[in-house]
């Protein structure tokens, strides 16, 4: 603290964005000796926190603005196993400095941009949560409340153990719901690649041709015809206008009050907001079952659970329900009452609240919620793949007959 500076941050919804609040200090050391000067926090109480923890008694805390800071995305495979193998070297006794210098050697290679800064904050005192959390990778938030609160219990090696197994279990489910997609996205590329080539060649070729017959067409080939002209003058301006939505949707849902909009949204939306509520309910009971085991207060451990949801519209509900838990309501109640988790996993966390099992009742309830995500994107999936088949060939075979139709329509007759 000799040089009035403290580094605290958090990460916010949008995945490589660190926000971190300024505040201006003055502080009593224990020989009574003041001090001043900035800390970085989620908010006052956080600083607070960190100047009690750093050994200092707070005298003024007053804001300072505000900085957002860009952290580089790391696929979650890649985190899983840098935090299963760091988990390992800690868990075997190796101090906090050389088994950073022995997981140098043993990294996923998106890792390596972090190693320095976390070696370098380790050497100046911090611990590794704050590490982590300041590093240039993009660390979850529940990683960093697992991490903090096993520092805090002198147990940083199991803690980030059970951080690596929650990812573990986050890349899974990743991979099911890729490799559940793969064929159906093939299978639109290699359709919509199919009609571009009859639009873009096939059927201009075909209409001079016809044109130069000189005569009269069969109403099923003028409409052919035309909706093919038509789709080619309109695909420069269409795409032109395609790319700028995009551009202004990822605008909106970068903002705060749009990514929540948006996903208030898409829980209204019949089987996409009920396989997303589930995924994200799945997501915030183990973050939060895995928070709570690891000795992080209730209401803290809700704020990272609804950080790693990955739905702003379960975020906000958790906070919801942190007002209420807060003000001495019961965790089923409060989750009930906001709307926040699924009415089975509130159903398993009343039965956890009065046999004194929560953190066991949610694990189960993330495996049921997941479970139903997963039923309900495989039965979409299932029922997609024959809708794309029979699209595509419901386009080719008009395409096709109408063309058949055009040339026996101007053979000649005996």
């Amino acid at each position: 603290m000799s040089n009035g500076s403290v580094a605290v941050t958090t990460t916010m919804g949008m995945p490589g964005a660190v926000r971190m609040n300024v505040f201006r200090y003055r502080a009593a050391r224990a020989d009574g000796v003041v001090e001043s000067g900035r800390l970085d926090a989620v908010d006052v109480h956080v600083a607070r926190r960190q100047l009690i923890d750093a050994g200092l008694y707070p005298i003024t805390i007053e804001s300072d603005g505000a900085r957002v800071f860009h952290q580089s995305p790391v696929p979650v495979r890649d985190l899983a196993l840098g935090l299963r193998v760091l988990g390992d070297l800690l868990e075997a006794g190796l101090p906090i400095g050389r088994a950073l210098r022995a997981f140098q050697e043993l990294a996923p290679r998106s890792w390596l941009p972090a190693l320095p800064h976390l070696q370098q904050q380790v050497r100046e005192g911090s611990g590794l949560a704050r590490a982590l959390q300041t590093s240039p990778i993009a660390v979850p938030p529940v990683v960093i409340g697992i991490t903090q609160a096993g520092e805090a219990s002198g147990s940083a090696g199991p803690a980030v153990r059970r951080a690596a197994e929650l990812m573990e279990s986050a890349a899974a489910t990743r991979a099911a719901l890729q490799a559940a997609l793969t064929y159906p996205a093939i299978l639109a590329v290699a359709g919509v690649a199919s009609i571009g080539v009859l639009v873009g060649v096939v059927l201009p070729t075909f209409a001079t041709m016809l044109a130069d017959l000189n005569q009269q067409l069969p109403p099923a080939t003028r409409i052919v015809l035309t909706g093919s002209r038509v789709a080619r003058q309109l695909a420069l301006p269409g795409g032109a206008a395609l790319v700028t939505a995009f551009i202004t949707w990822r605008a909106w849902v970068g903002t705060e009050s749009g990514r929540l909009r948006w996903h208030e949204a898409l829980r209204r939306v019949p089987l996409v907001g009920t396989a997303r509520r589930s995924a994200s309910a799945s997501r915030a009971a183990l973050s939060l079952s895995v928070l709570l085991d690891s000795g992080i207060p209730v209401i803290e451990a809700l704020r990272f659970a609804g950080r790693s949801a990955g739905d702003a519209a379960m975020e906000r509900r958790l906070t919801i329900a942190s007002i209420d838990i807060a003000a001495g309501r019961s965790l089923s109640a409060a989750f009930k009452a906001s709307d926040a988790l699924t009415p089975t996993a509130v159903q398993l966390l009343r039965a956890g609240e009065e046999s004194g099992r929560v953190s066991g009742m949610l694990a189960h309830a993330a495996r049921l919620d997941q479970e139903q995500s997963q039923r309900i994107t495989q039965t979409a999936v299932r029922a997609l793949e024959p809708a794309l088949i029979f699209t595509f060939a419901a386009i080719v075979a008009l395409v096709a007959a109408a063309l058949l139709q055009a040339v026996y329509s101007v053979r000649p007759t005996a």
